[in-house]
């Protein structure tokens, strides 16, 4: 066997660990007679391809909480940057996961209108939120706000006031 060649078996995996629903991010917008309706926010290390895996559902499903999905069910998925969302409804679940069928992948739209940034700073939206970030670091500079007219208020108020 030549030396070069890289032998399968002793490669480590490259899978990746599948990211878990946080019970936190998990709303109730509707409570129907038969069913109910919830609005997810993702972590930001997940895909619209980890919908597939039940396993995602676990945190929610064995915290016993009011909010463990059942079957019949109806989920709207938000991606953390809000790049994609999904919809879909709960083929069966347990307390170790949950299946969706079909899951409808929307993907949105980019921002037409350019958050604000500067030299030093950018407002970004972080999943719960507008924020300030430091462009060397990426360190969030203020609390998440509402809109990003506001998080451009706070970006300025970094700055010192100018003495009159």
């Amino acid at each position: 066997m030549n030396k070069a060649a890289i032998d399968p078996a002793t490669l480590k995996s490259t899978s990746r660990q599948t990211p878990e629903i946080d019970p936190a991010r998990v709303s109730l917008q509707n409570a129907g007679q038969i069913w109910r309706e919830f609005m997810v926010r993702c972590p930001a290390d997940m895909v619209s391809d980890d919908l597939k895996h039940p396993e995602i559902w676990r945190k929610l499903q064995a915290s016993g909480s009011r909010n463990a999905l059942k079957k019949h069910d109806r989920v709207y998925v938000v991606s953390y940057d809000e790049a994609w969302v999904a919809e879909a409804i709960v083929a069966s679940a347990d307390g170790k996961g949950a299946v969706l069928a079909k899951p409808r992948i929307t993907t949105m739209p980019e921002r037409y209108d350019k958050l604000f940034q500067d030299d030093k700073y950018r407002v970004a939206w972080n999943g719960h939120g507008y924020v300030v970030e430091r462009k060397a670091d990426g360190h969030v500079m203020a609390a998440a706000v509402a809109n990003p007219d506001l998080a451009a208020r706070l970006l300025a108020q970094l700055y010192p006031a100018r003495a009159a």
